[in-house]
């Protein structure tokens, strides 16, 4: 499988997460694709905006996904933030756009959102996140993740997803390894049969726990990325691709590596 393998301005964290330090080593490195945190911060810098705006319309950038903070929800919908959000993200032709899953929020919120900006340009990304603790809530979150884009597929809403991987290994899921695998098979076979395209978010990390101090080389933690992937080949899961989410800029590149490598097999 050829998947196309990305970098997010987590890796500037050194820098600030400044944009421009990421673009430059993506462009170094040969990355296929970036992910831009556009907090609030960012967007009320009308300068620094502006000159990102300028750069990216005028390279020949690769593929860009923006990513929102807050969750797909009517505070997101009615904020300030969505409203400057959208007029950056619209000057896009093809503007791809991330947001959290609000675990918290009903299906008929979720929806009635997603309706709202479906006219707009950018493509709608729904990342998994959990807020709760445990196992059973961990399990209801899936669910409903699951059933709204069910919903919003027989209502032909434009809804991909993002599948952060490492959620479902977190300490905090109080899955074992044999049960957090399981969830992402199910999500790749439901997606897979529907034929919708996959965004994967990876880090790996030495610890269940997942601080940042602990994060590691994707296939050198304790998530068991060879069998993740080796399904995925073997169901052809439908991979648009993979945005490695570190702190820092040696442990992509590794990363990198072990990825191609398994994929190979």
């Amino acid at each position: 499988m050829n998947i196309p393998i990305g970098i997010a301005n987590s890796v500037s964290a050194n820098f600030g997460y400044d944009v421009f330090d990421t673009l430059k080593y993506e462009e170094q490195s040969n990355f296929d694709l970036i992910q831009i945190f556009l907090n609030s911060g960012l967007l009320n810098d009308h300068i620094y905006l502006k000159k990102l705006q300028n750069y990216l319309l005028k390279s020949n950038c690769k593929p860009v996904y923006f990513h929102a903070e807050g969750f797909l929800n009517h505070e997101f919908q009615e904020s300030e933030y969505s409203r400057k959000l959208f007029e950056f993200v619209s000057n896009f032709d093809e503007g791809k756009l991330i947001i959290h899953f609000d675990e918290s929020a009903h299906l008929e919120e979720m929806l009635d959102v997603i309706s709202a900006f479906s006219d707009h340009k950018p493509v709608f990304y729904l990342e998994n996140y959990f807020c709760s603790q445990g196992k059973i809530n961990a399990e209801k979150n899936i669910r409903k993740y699951l059933a709204l884009f069910t919903l919003a597929n027989s209502q032909q809403f434009n809804l991909a997803p993002v599948i952060d991987i490492p959620r479902f290994f977190n300490a905090s899921r109080e899955f074992t390894i044999e049960e957090a695998l399981q969830w992402c098979f199910e999500l790749f076979n439901y997606f897979g049969n529907r034929g919708i395209p996959i965004l994967l978010h990876l880090i790996d990390a030495m610890k269940p726990t997942q601080e940042r101090n602990s994060y590691c080389t994707i296939g050198e933690g304790y998530i068991p990325y060879p069998d993740i992937f080796q399904f995925m080949v073997k169901i052809r899961a439908p991979i648009e691709g993979i945005v490695l989410e570190f702190e820092d800029k040696i442990n992509p590149l590794k990363s990198r590596d072990n990825l191609i490598s398994f994929l190979s097999k």
